[in-house]
């Protein structure tokens, strides 16, 4: 088997599942963000971990990914946050899996499936409260909602929206959304209507606000062990759950002066050792990465020089080394001393979300317990 691969402790995500649960309180429930193959992690082996530790809900962003958990027994409630086409939404009512509803088109699209098939569709409403992205309007949510439950063929499961800025320190926008959201949610109770499950905290939103926990909240990143941005509180002591690891293939001596790499971007400063590891932006370690970042082998850190490679890079282990060939080496994970997504993310000025969630498939990943 190659030497690149991905640990995953699934006894960590569920120590960050369960702080979840603590800070939350009773009678709130957890919907794990599974999507995009559970932020890098796998998304069946995360879906039926997290189910069998009591999640009450995953969320996808795609019908594919929501058929795929079913396939594979998972059959705890999914809660589909993207907007389907036309075509999905047969599988996705035959599935079991609940859609957001932005509009009365997306509903009669849904009502039409649900009453070919002899069954009832339950649907969330989404509202657009400032993310600007999908959503009835604040406004349009009672009417919305009337339509939803004037049919035998669907269920109004849920009403929900998204925060766009929970991860900030200022918490003003965030506020007003929740205004807005709690504005329209009473609205539709005075309407006789019952909203079902109201939900709107993402990580941003579990960790600062939590007058935004109503019945659900929707933790991702933070499942998975880091926070959503250095702005938002560290009041969980989250551990990462995936571990990158590899192994120095090669050894060899270089010259002073000698360059490494494409484009030759980094030249030696003296007589060095310098070891190859076999993992590069074809495996998702970012080319951003190049004479920036740094690896922990044998409980030492090395920085990378040259330019990442499709395949490899290349470590300085210093004039003298004690490094031996197929030593292990630590990219980014859990190990003491060992850089983390999140160190990661900012060399490449980006979040902890892309580090993971660009592990590529090329890149096998061990489920430990």
């Amino acid at each position: 088997m190659r030497a690149t691969r991905a640990i995953v402790r699934l006894d960590h995500l569920k120590s960050n599942l369960d702080q979840i649960r603590r800070h939350i309180g009773s009678g709130v429930r957890i919907c794990l963000a599974v999507k995009a193959d559970a932020y890098g992690h796998g998304i069946v082996e995360i879906g039926r971990a997290a189910s069998d530790h009591g999640v009450e809900y995953l969320a996808v962003a795609t019908s594919d990914e929501g058929t795929e958990l079913r396939n594979n027994g998972v059959e705890v409630p999914i809660l589909l946050y993207s907007l389907a086409s036309p075509r999905e939404i047969p599988d996705i009512v035959r599935h079991r899996i609940s859609p957001v509803i932005a509009d009365e088109e997306q509903a009669a699209l849904y009502e039409t499936a649900a009453h070919s098939q002899g069954t009832r569709a339950a649907v969330h409403v989404k509202i657009d409260t400032g993310m600007g992205r999908i959503g009835c309007r604040p406004d349009e949510t009672v009417r919305l909602a009337r339509r939803i439950t004037s049919s035998p063929s669907l269920l109004l499961a849920g009403i929900s929206t998204h925060l766009a800025s929970s991860d900030m320190a200022d918490p003003t926008y965030t506020n007003q959304q929740l205004d807005l959201f709690r504005d329209a949610v009473e609205r539709v109770r005075r309407d006789g209507i019952d909203p079902g499950i109201v939900h709107a905290a993402n990580s941003g939103g579990v960790l600062s606000h939590p007058e935004g926990h109503f019945d659900m909240v929707r933790p991702g990143i933070i499942a998975y062990g880091y926070r959503p941005s250095p702005e938002s509180p560290a009041s969980l002591q989250l551990t990462p759950v995936m571990e990158v690891r590899s192994q120095v293939v090669f050894l060899k001596r270089v010259g002073k002066g000698e360059a490494i790499s494409y484009g030759m971007t980094w030249r030696a400063p003296r007589e060095t050792w310098i070891g190859t590891i076999p993992i590069g932006y074809g495996d998702g370690y970012n080319r951003l990465l190049s004479n920036r970042a740094e690896v922990l082998i044998g409980g030492r850190r090395y920085p990378v020089v040259g330019r990442v490679c499709m395949d490899q890079i290349m470590v300085d282990l210093g004039a003298s080394t004690s490094v031996k060939r197929y030593d292990e080496a630590i990219l980014f994970g859990f190990s003491e001393g060992a850089p983390d997504a999140e160190e990661l993310a900012a060399l490449c000025e980006t979040i902890p979300y892309e580090i993971t969630c660009n592990v590529s498939k090329r890149v096998r990943r061990n489920y430990v317990s």
